[in-house]
């Protein structure tokens, strides 16, 4: 009895070893996936290896955001626990596409910023100046020039026609004058006149601009 009883105990001792061996040999074969985005792909690939991973590139993808051969995307997400061995893909920025900055010259200013954001630019500032010789609201001139090489997502500024510019007249002085002939210039000028109210003015003939 005392044989079989001291079996049994080496066995359960022997099973708890083994179950305590095999866990600790479990958790030192596990490894956190290390954050990888906005780094270069040659210093992820130099910590795959020295983590026990496997670094794949799944994709190359245009990103104005990320400059050329930096990690975008990853998978597994940073932080998660993996076997050594275990393939991590991620996803390799190409910068920016190269674009040809297109001609908008002459176009309405509101196709003018579609065409840009069609092509993958972004519309930036838009400066306005009076041009008698240009319609309202036509582009007049861009920047950076069009044919110049460039990036998806830069912006091309654009100088835009107000038109002409409207009539400016310096108002003289009404005083003085008779009512009807200060009306006679007003509406020979193209102007409204407003109520005429009349008030006491000593020294001053009836029917005579006093203000205005």
């Amino acid at each position: 009895l005392l044989a079989v009883l001291g079996c049994a105990v080496a066995g359960a001792v022997g099973l708890a070893s083994f179950c305590v061996a095999l866990r600790s040999d479990r958790r030192s074969n596990l490894v956190v996936v290390p954050d990888w985005i906005g780094h270069s792909r040659e210093e992820a690939v130099a910590q795959a290896e020295t983590l026990g991973l496997v670094f794949e590139v799944g994709e190359l993808r245009h990103d104005p955001g990320v400059a050329v051969d930096r990690i975008v995307q990853q998978e597994p997400a940073a932080g998660t626990q993996v076997r050594h061995g275990r393939t991590i893909r991620v996803v390799v920025s190409l910068g920016g596409e190269t674009l040809t900055v297109p001609s908008v010259i002459g176009q309405p200013a509101r196709q003018a910023e579609l065409e840009l954001r069609r092509t993958g630019l972004t519309p930036g500032w838009e400066a306005r100046v009076h041009d008698a010789a240009i319609p309202t609201s036509q582009v007049i001139d861009e920047a950076p020039a069009p044919g110049t090489l460039s990036v998806s997502g830069d912006r091309v500024h654009r100088l835009v026609s107000d038109g002409p510019r409207p009539q400016r007249f310096v108002m003289p002085d009404l005083t003085g004058q008779t009512l009807q002939d200060a009306q006679e210039w007003i509406t020979l000028c193209g102007f409204r006149s407003r109520a005429v109210r009349r008030v006491p003015a000593e020294g001053k003939r009836s029917g005579t601009v006093v203000g205005q």
